[in-house]
This record gives structure tokens, C-alpha cells and sequence, in this order.
């Protein structure tokens, strides 16, 4: 029974951390290793807690976790590795390390190291330059029984991103210091806008200097300070405390004391003008770039590692990372940044090494240009811009292994859901239409006849005008100059606008000198001209006006289409196939972009977006694949890729498919069944039928609609898919804010509003915050 209750207790544990040190003990100057080592399981992230490492030097730290599925549930392990260096001799504890798990936390036991003196340690942890400073620093006004305290800097001017010498010296008279049973503690000043280093500094005493005939015993404390922005630097001020025995007894209480400092300003220069375009704010000097590749032949979806190392003097922890272009066909992604950080003659600096993973996704040859870095030159005062070695990898066509890709994708999509881009195609107001046209028409064979019965007895009552046929002709041929050479065709600019339409010269003069009889026969004085013989002159005009006007639109119908025809087979042939093409011969990258530009350009075409998400799949962005193909399956439903996308990208989770719930009609689908239920309904009623059927097709009507408003509104929500895995939902928009829980791939969530660089999104009942490349819009 025993046994069995220690079993269920370990599987039920969730979270253990443990700690060790190697070497346990070590001589001054040497270093140490710290390990630390998380397990956990679940998806929710993990918190390390490092306590204050009070008596080290952290030169180098490293993390690294693995994640593995054990009975269907995520199981991490996470290592992180500290280099130390201990900075005094004595034991030095290093407290408990606590991690945290949603609501589990967990710590370890605290650890110590023995440190040995090497012989003239405040010698060897001294640089000279620090020495210097101490040698020449000038002694407080103190009377023989004060303890005083004063605070050294290298410089109370300096450039952005340059290294300060912060030196805080206790002077003690050895007649205060003999009686000390501990060495006193040195507190240096807190630090507005700057980034610090502790540097090694001697335990006990550093040097003794007589001042007026007093023997003084400085202990010192040395860090190096790097600021942060341009302007002021406020040096807060620092503290010695000691503590003294009351009386010479052994067993004597002891009373505290404390010395502080008066704060302290330093200047921050900012950098010269004209530096690069890519300049990020990186300082130091004699900074170096090496870029290093792996295999350059590599197989379709082979990977290939890439490190770039910046080495030189300066603050390497705020390097930022070199600028690479990554060529189409190469996806990229970042993995580890280690900072290793040594001093050379009193300057800190190191080496920060960035490793990227290239995954080849399309067959070719690739070049990727040389990395760029910008940083500005301390010493001399100056931009420099460096330039890494350019790179080739060559992508052969055999894929890297069976495990690149989940499954064999599907074949690509031709020419799917013809009828719902068609009844995407039709405006809003022509729907309306629809529903008005039949009701309209009922009413107005209710209401036209009885109009129209009274406009006919009031037109009998009334005299008919008569109506010259001369008048006739001239409206004829009104509306023919009209429909030839516009409304303008008075006066003797006639006959060189119908020679502009095309018509021949002398039928245009002719046609403009009968027109001018036509109105001087109707309106003017001459009433010698025949009538008969104008009639006959005027139908002949028209009926030679008709034909050429009607040749005229047959040329110009014709002229159009064979335009069109030879446009939309320009427009096949330049990139119709070039998408497919680029897509079965491996380049699948850029055969993504092309189908990404179509979906683009036509949003309402389904095979675009199926196109898209087969493409992504083979690139293996899982979640950008189910975010195309879930576009596509609300514009073409019933196709037969829709089932098929489903097994190869299924939802991440029930609230993901609810998010991405698909209709098995489109919107414009009910739509029109809803119209022609109306229309049919309206019928019945102008037949005079049985009045239940045209209720109830009334009401189905009204349904239909109302699910295709009900659908309509769930596609329009902002959903969106989580790009990667382990992604954490903050409680607030700032990247320190503890995560409320991490999100698989693919989890489906709703946007809301967005603040500043991040999102606030919603799923279900929680509320988070995300950075919007974290997320793939539908």
C-alpha cells in the first residue's frame, strides 16, 4: 500500500527542478559550473526564478529544452547552464532557485562554494587601471575614530554605449579596523539608465595609504557600467556598513553602522551623425563578424545550421543580431544566442554567437548574400559598417527522409466552385430586386389597369394633333445624327462630324445639305421646296444612315471581343500555369507566394486558396495550410479537396472548430434558395392558391435568409490561428507579463482590438494579449 501511494504521488507530480555546482571548491580567479534542470508536463509555460548571485561573476549562461509527448501530453525538460567566477575568497551560498508552473512551484535546496585564496588575490583582481584609480583617488576629511566612503569614476563624460569604471573605496583608520570580526560590506549605488557588470574585487583589504599621519585600510568594490541612453546618468548613492563590538569582550554585542555617499552625475554623449541606414545601436570597438554554413549540398527539406559571431570590447549582452536577406526557397529559423564575456586589460567584452536552422523548401541553387552589421567605433569615435562572407547551398531534388512531410499533399485544385464565385458576383442591390420584382408586379396589375382605363377615356375626350410627315422625318433623323456623332450636329460642322464617324464625304454632305433643306422647308421662310420629293430625299439619307451606323457597331462589337478573347489568353498563358509549374517542380516557396498574390487579387475564386494551403503544407506551415484551406472550404464547401484538407490539418481543439465552423451552404447558397421561395410564395398569393402553401413558402424564405444572415456574420468574426507552438497568452501587452497559458499551433482565436504592437484576442471566456506575427488571420 506504501508503495503504491509513493507511485501515484511521482506521476502526479507535474514539476521538479533540480540544482547542482561543479566544482564544489575552487581557488579565486577559477570558475564554475551552475546546472539547473526543469521538468515539467502540460502546455503551460514554465518560470525561473534566479536568485541574487551575490559573490559571482556570471561569464556565460546557456539554456536549452526539450519537448516530448508521453501518453499524449507534452513533457519538457529545460536545462540552463551558468558560468561563474567567484569574485572573494570564503564560502559563498547560492540560495534556492524556484520555477513556477501555473500554480505548482517548485525550488531547490540551497548550494554553496568553497573559495580559495591564490596567493596576492588583491593583486590578480585588481586591474591596473582600477588601481590607478584607488592610488590617486583623494582621501575624505575624517576625523580619527570616522569611517569614510567615496565613490571613483573613470570618466564623468562618455559616449553612448562606452564602458565607466565605478570603483566604491571604504576607508577605514586601523584602529576602527582592527576591531572588525567581519569583513564590512560594500553596497555600490543604484543606477538610473545603465547596464552594470560586477567585477572581481579583493575580500579583505585592497591597499593601505597614510592620509595626515593616519594609517587608513581600503576595501574596494569594482563594477563596470555601460549606459543606456543619451543625457544625465544619475550614480545613486552607495553604502558601507560594518558593525563594531561594544566592548573587548568576545561575547560582546555588536552595533551597526552605516557610511553612504553623496549621488553623483555622469554625461552621456550621443553618437555622430551619418551612420548606415541599418545602424540598431550597437557600441564597442574593434568588433569582428564571421558568418559560418553548413553542408552546402543538401536535399529537399534537409536543413542546414548557420552561425554568425560578433566578437570585440564592449557591452556584448545588447548586441543586436547581424542582418541577413534569407533568399526565397530557404526558411529560416532563429535558435540560440550564447554570450560568452571575458576582460582584456580592464575592458569587458566577449563574444555573441547567433545560430540560425535554414530548412530548404524548393530545388535549386541558393545564394545568400553577405550578413550586414553596423555598430559605432568607441575609440575611434566613428560608424563602421562589416560585411560577413556570402554563402551557396545547393538543393537536390530527393526529399530529406519520410518524416518532412505529414502526409502526401493533394494534387493541386483546377477551376473549383464556379457557382458560388458566380453568386459572390452579384451586388447587393440586384438581390433586392429579387425580392421586390414579383410583389411589385402583383401591385401593379392591381393598380395600372384602372390607370390605364382612365389615361384612355381622358385621351378620347381630347383632339388629336396632327402631325406633319416632314415633322416625322426630322425626328427621325434627329435620333440617327445622334446616334452617329452625338447630340451636337448643328450648323456646317455636320458633315466633318459624320466624316469623323466614318461615313464617306460625299454622303455626309450630301446628309448635312438635306438636313438644312428639312428645317428651312419646317421653320424657315422657303415653302417652294416639294414635299414628296424632300420625303423621298430624307428616307433615302436615313436608310443609307441606318446601314452604316449598323456596320459600324458590328466592326466595333467586333473589334471588342477579339480584344477580350486575345487579353484572357494573354493572361492565361503568362500565368495560368506558372503557379502549377513552379509547384511540381519543387519550388514550392515561390510557387506559395504566386497562389498567395491570386488569392489576393481574387478572393472569391476557392482553388486559390486550396492551391495556397497545399503549398503551405508542403512547406510545412500547418497552421498557415488550415487557415487557407478553411477560406476555401466557406467559398466551395462540397469539394472534394474540402474532406480532404480536413485529415490532413484537423482543428487544434473543440473551441478551434467551433471558431472555423464551415456551412455546408454558402451565404449567397441560402441566399438564393431564399429568394426563389419568396418569388414562388408571391406567385401563389397572384395565382390565388391555397393561401397555406404560399405561407409556408413565405416562411422558408424568411429561414433561408436569416441562416444565410446567421452565416454570413460567423464568417465575417476576426479569427485568426496561432502560427507556432508553445505560444504564450500574456495577461498584458508587454513582454515581461506573466502568461496566462500557451496555445498549441493552430488554435483558433478571436482578435479583438489592438494596442500599441500587440493584439488582444479572445477565446471563449479568456482574454489575452498576442504579438501579430504570432498569428494567422482567415
Amino acid at each position: 500500500m506504501v508503495a503504491l501511494t509513493v507511485v501515484v504521488a511521482l506521476l502526479g507530480q507535474q514539476l521538479s527542478v533540480s540544482a547542482r555546482v561543479t566544482p564544489e571548491q575552487v581557488l579565486l580567479g577559477d570558475s564554475v559550473v551552475l546546472s539547473i534542470t526543469v521538468q515539467s508536463r502540460g502546455d503551460q509555460s514554465v518560470e525561473i526564478f534566479m536568485p541574487q548571485l551575490v559573490g559571482f561573476e556570471v561569464e556565460n549562461t546557456r539554456e536549452q529544452s526539450q519537448v516530448t509527448l508521453d501518453a499524449g501530453e507534452a513533457a519538457r525538460i529545460t536545462r540552463r547552464v551558468l558560468t561563474l567566477r567567484p569574485v572573494r575568497v570564503g564560502t559563498i551560498s547560492i540560495p534556492a532557485v524556484r520555477v513556477r508552473q501555473g500554480s505548482e512551484v517548485a525550488a531547490t535546496a540551497p548550494l554553496s562554494v568553497t573559495v580559495a585564496s591564490a596567493g596576492a588575490a588583491s593583486d590578480r583582481v585588481l586591474v591596473p587601471s582600477v588601481r590607478e584609480l584607488v592610488v590617486r583617488a583623494p582621501a575624505p576629511r575624517l576625523q580619527t575614530d570616522e569611517v569614510g566612503a567615496s565613490v571613483l569614476l573613470s570618466a564623468d563624460s562618455v559616449l553612448l554605449g562606452e564602458q565607466i569604471d565605478l570603483v566604491v573605496i571604504a576607508w577605514f583608520p586601523r584602529g576602527i579596523r582592527s576591531r572588525l570580526r567581519n569583513p564590512p560590506t560594500l553596497r555600490p549605488p543604484p543606477l538610473q539608465g545603465a547596464w552594470s557588470y560586477e567585477r572581481p574585487s579583493p575580500v579583505g583589504i585592497a591597499m593601505s595609504r597614510q592620509v595626515g599621519g593616519t594609517w587608513y585600510d581600503l576595501f574596494v568594490h569594482h563594477q563596470a557600467v555601460f549606459p543606456l541612453a543619451v543625457g544625465m546618468v544619475r550614480v545613486g548613492s552607495a553604502t558601507v556598513s560594518y558593525s563594531l563590538p561594544l566592548t573587548y569582550s568576545f561575547l560582546s554585542r555588536e552595533l551597526r553602522h552605516e557610511v553612504e555617499t553623496a549621488p553623483l552625475d555622469v554625461f552621456v554623449r550621443p553618437h555622430h551623425e551619418g551612420g548606415d541606414k541599418d545602424f540598431e545601436g550597437a557600441a564597442g570597438t574593434g568588433l569582428t563578424l564571421s558568418v559560418e554554413g553548413g553542408t552546402t549540398t543538401v536535399p529537399l527539406g534537409g536543413a542546414i545550421p548557420i552561425t554568425a559571431t560578433v566578437r570585440g570590447t564592449g557591452n556584448v549582452a545588447l548586441w543586436p543580431e547581424p542582418r541577413f536577406e534569407w533568399p526565397t526557397g530557404l526558411r529560416v529559423y532563429p535558435g540560440d544566442v550564447t554570450v560568452s564575456i571575458s576582460a582584456e586589460a580592464g575592458k569587458l567584452g566577449g563574444t555573441k554567437v547567433f545560430q540560425y536552422l535554414a530548412v530548404a523548401d524548393s530545388i535549386g541553387a541558393f545564394r545568400i548574400p553577405p550578413a550586414h552589421y553596423a555598430y559605432f567605433d568607441t575609440d575611434r569615435e566613428r560608424h563602421i559598417s562589416l560585411r560577413g562572407p556570402a554563402l551557396a547551398v545547393s538543393v537536390s531534388g530527393q526529399a530529406a527522409g519520410a518524416g518532412v512531410l505529414r502526409a502526401t499533399p493533394p494534387r493541386l485544385v483546377q477551376g473549383t466552385g464556379i457557382v458560388g464565385r458566380t453568386l459572390h458576383a452579384i451586388p447587393g442591390w440586384l438581390w433586392i430586386l429579387a425580392y421586390l420584382i414579383v410583389p411589385a408586379a402583383l401591385l401593379a396589375t392591381r393598380i395600372l389597369p384602372p390607370l390605364k382605363q382612365r389615361w384612355q377615356a381622358k385621351r378620347r375626350r381630347l383632339p388629336e394633333t396632327p402631325t406633319s410627315p416632314l415633322a416625322r422625318l426630322d425626328k427621325e433623323l434627329a435620333a440617327v445624327l445622334t446616334r452617329l456623332v452625338g447630340p451636337r450636329h448643328d450648323g456646317d460642322r455636320l458633315a466633318d462630324a459624320l466624316r469623323a464617324a466614318g461615313i464617306e464625304e460625299p454622303l455626309a454632305a450630301h446628309a448635312a445639305r438635306v438636313r438644312d433643306r428639312l428645317h428651312r422647308a419646317l421653320y424657315g421662310p422657303d415653302t417652294t421646296a416639294d414635299p414628296s420629293e424632300l420625303s423621298a430625299e430624307v428616307e433615302e439619307v436615313l436608310r443609307v444612315l441606318l446601314g452604316t451606323a449598323s456596320q459600324s457597331r458590328q466592326s466595333g462589337v467586333l473589334v471588342g471581343s477579339v480584344l477580350i478573347v486575345l487579353a484572357v489568353l494573354a493572361g492565361t498563358s503568362a500565368a495560368g500555369q506558372s503557379a502549377e509549374r513552379l509547384y511540381e517542380t519543387g519550388a514550392v516557396r515561390a510557387a506559395a507566394d504566386s497562389f498567395a498574390a491570386r488569392a489576393v487579387r481574387e478572393p472569391q475564386r476557392a482553388e486559390h486558396w486550396f492551391n495556397l494551403g497545399s503549398a503551405r503544407y508542403r512547406l510545412g506551415d500547418f497552421a498557415g495550410a488550415r487557415a487557407a484551406w478553411v477560406r476555401a472550404q466557406r467559398l466551395a464547401p462540397r469539394a472534394a479537396m474540402a474532406s480532404r484538407s480536413n485529415d490532413l490539418v484537423p482543428a487544434a481543439d473543440l473551441m478551434s472548430r467551433r471558431l472555423t465552423w464551415v456551412s455546408p451552404i454558402t451565404p449567397p447558397e441560402a441566399l438564393l434558395v431564399s429568394v426563389m421561395l419568396w418569388l414562388a410564395g408571391w406567385v401563389v398569393v397572384g395565382r390565388r392558391w391555397r393561401t397555406r402553401i404560399a405561407v409556408l413558402l413565405l416562411a422558408l424564405s424568411v429561414a433561408s435568409g436569416a441562416y444565410a444572415a446567421y452565416v454570413a456574420t460567423q464568417y465575417s468574426r476576426p479569427v485568426a490561428l496561432v502560427r507556432t507552438d508553445a505560444v504564450p497568452l500574456r495577461a498584458a501587452p508587454y513582454g515581461s507579463a506573466p502568461a496566462q497559458r500557451s496555445l498549441v499551433q493552430g488554435a483558433a482565436v478571436v482578435m479583438a482590438d489592438p494596442h500599441g504592437a500587440w493584439v488582444r484576442v479572445r477565446r471563449g471566456r479568456e482574454v489575452g494579449w498576442l504579438l501579430p506575427r504570432e498569428l494567422i488571420p482567415l
